[in-house]
Order: C-alpha cells, then structure tokens, then sequence
C-alpha cells in the first residue's frame, strides 16, 4: 500500500510514505497530510516520528486511533460523544 486516503474526524486524510527529500520528515517516513484549502499548523506530520509507524496500514491506524480519542468539538456534540453518554 503506497498511498491511503480516507475520512476521519470529518477531515480528509493521505497517508503515505515519504520519498523525496523535500519538505518535512525524513525519506522513509510515513507521513500524513491534512489536504484542505485552510492549511494549519498541523498539515503535515510524520507519524514514524510521533506515532512510531512503519507502515502506511500503521499510519491509518494511529490516526484514526487519534481522531477517535480527540474527537472535534464544533459547537455541536460529536458522533463518539454521543455514543458515550
């Protein structure tokens, strides 16, 4: 799997591994991208570095590990929120 794209926490997401030099992370890295028309701070992050993935299928994991743990807070009560009481 050289590239994952998928929906959680109502953002889109494109994990991948990194090849080129350019950017943040390392070449090897399993990235992933937040790929919006509002950029932030937090657009781009290396899950080798802070989630310790190894594999695009890692990635997908942690972060949907992540958004489920750290669920969104627009005003309105999320999805897991609900379920939980």
């Amino acid at each position: 799997m050289a590239k994952a794209k998928f929906t959680t926490g109502n953002e889109k997401h494109v994990v991948y591994k990194k090849t080129t030099k350019r950017g943040e992370g390392k070449v090897g890295d399993i990235m992933v991208n937040h790929p919006t028309k509002d950029k932030g701070t937090y657009d781009t992050i290396s899950l080798t570095r802070t989630e310790k993935a190894k594999t695009v299928k890692q990635g997908v994991a942690a972060e949907k590990k992540w958004h489920k743990q750290n669920p969104k807070d627009n005003g309105k009560k999320s999805r897991v929120a609900k379920k939980r009481g």
